[in-house]
């Protein structure tokens, strides 16, 4: 096994971005995979090696400051340790349980694109990505670079500040651009002749498909796509497509399986597409840099560190806390297999509990931190039994800090403990929380409470 590194429709009125001078064509029956998508629950392969949780650290603090400045217009300098913590946490989990993916579509789709655009790279001995069978080709050598290559490029994914960003725009749904972002998608398929897309529902399930071609007749767009989860060979006779309606300046799509909202965050491709620089996340959505960084920042995380317990947490106004998710991941991988993440903590009490499945020991962690450090950062141990349940009120005030406190049922008061520091230190000031509050109040009312 290899290792991880670091139904065609026409109209008389029907235009093509295929049929304007451009790129030669992507054939998911040729180009596309000869295997389809498979998810770590199918166990077919062996897991890819996790990343190891200092690189992780590393690589968002090296790598995301400059880029938070630049699209969120934050502060000169580092970011914090505990919010580079904080983020850390989250990636790396969406990384080992696959997260906010469908299996290994992503890895698929910058892999079959690659091998397009660049025959030579292809590491296997095969005339188009359809005539490979399965990942781990060749069957007779220990190697396996196009499974290297997948798993290496679906891990990367997590790791770009501008991808980030973009995907916490499916928790705002309503506020997306659609009509600006087909213009995007668009001008890259004209150029490139290809364009890869995220796909999300209601749930924050995700998926990623890859855009080869753009029609219009009238208001109506289709898109067709090569959607990893069938093999090249479907392909022969089958077309599946994204469909969206436009109205002026406005757009909407209409339901792909369950799927309803599409976000596009290359943005590499789209500046050169375009001829525009600083193309990013918020040109695709309804609001400023200023309520970008509110309804980001404070980040909370809250992490047991065993699959033996169910973590829950609760907002303010009754909604659960969520995160992005994908049909097949597995959360029993990794050193946080339960985890639950906010952005843009609201000021009030969050209801944490733990609830045992298995008798044992566990680690509960809870950061909440901001641009300008951490608000709370806390970490509880305790013992559970079979089906018992252990409750955390988590409280974080107008003032910027936090407590987090055992809730005991025999009435006695609460065990509160507090961020190191945190008290009358490093949070942002009470209008901006009450701002992110009152902004939320509707959002929140709404379910959208993740």
């Amino acid at each position: 096994m290899g290792t991880l590194a670091a139904a065609s429709w026409a109209s008389a009125t029907t235009t093509s971005a295929q049929e304007q001078p451009g790129p030669s064509s992507f054939v998911p029956a040729e180009h596309g995979f000869g295997f389809r998508n498979w998810s770590l629950s199918d166990q077919y392969f062996e897991d890819p090696p996790q990343p190891d949780p200092a690189t992780v650290r590393e690589r968002i603090r090296e790598e995301w400051s400059d880029k938070a400045r630049a699209v969120l217009g934050l502060g000169p300098g580092k970011l914090p340790s505990a919010l580079v913590d904080a983020l850390a946490r989250q990636l790396r989990a969406a990384v080992v349980q696959r997260a906010g993916t469908n299996g290994h579509c992503y890895g698929m789709i910058l892999s079959a694109q690659r091998y397009f655009d660049r025959p030579e790279t292809m590491p296997v001995d095969r005339p188009t990505a359809s005539d490979i069978e399965v990942p781990t080709v060749p069957l007779d050598d220990p190697a396996a670079p196009v499974y290297d290559d997948i798993v290496t490029s679906q891990a990367e994914q997590y790791f770009r500040f501008r991808s980030w960003v973009g995907r916490q725009a499916v928790v705002y749904a309503d506020r997306i651009d659609t009509a600006q972002l087909l213009d995007h998608i668009r001008s890259v398929i004209e150029t490139t002749g290809k364009a890869s897309l995220f796909l999300f529902d209601g749930s924050l399930n995700g998926h990623q498909v890859l855009a080869y071609d753009y029609r219009t007749d009238g208001e109506s767009v289709r898109i067709p796509i090569y959607d990893p989860n069938w093999s090249a060979l479907a392909y022969q006779q089958r077309t599946p497509e994204l469909r969206f309606t436009r109205d002026g300046d406005t757009a909407s799509m209409r339901p792909y399986r369950q799927y309803t909202t599409v976000v596009f965050n290359r943005y590499d491709q789209i500046e050169r597409a375009t001829g525009h620089s600083d193309v990013g996340p918020l040109d695709h959505v309804t609001i400023d840099r200023a309520t970008a960084r509110e309804e980001l920042f404070p980040t909370m995380v809250v992490t047991a560190d065993t699959a033996a317990v169910n973590v829950t947490a609760v907002g303010p106004r009754g909604r659960e806390l969520e995160r992005i998710e994908s049909e097949h991941m597995d959360r029993s991988r990794g050193r946080y297999p339960r985890l639950r993440r906010r952005h843009g903590a609201a000021p009030g009490t969050y209801r944490l509990g733990v609830y045992g499945t298995d008798e044992t020991d566990y680690e509960l962690s809870v950061v909440v931190a901001d641009t300008e450090g951490a608000i709370v950062d806390v970490t509880r141990t305790a013992s559970i039994g079979v089906d018992e349940r252990h409750e955390y009120d988590l409280e974080i005030t107008d003032a910027g800090d936090g407590t987090l406190s055992r809730v005991r049922r025999s009435g006695s008061g609460p065990t509160v403990w507090t961020a190191a520091g945190a008290l009358g230190g490093a949070a942002v000031g009470a209008l901006g929380y009450r701002a992110v509050s009152e902004r939320r109040e509707g959002s929140e009312a709404d379910g959208e409470d993740g």
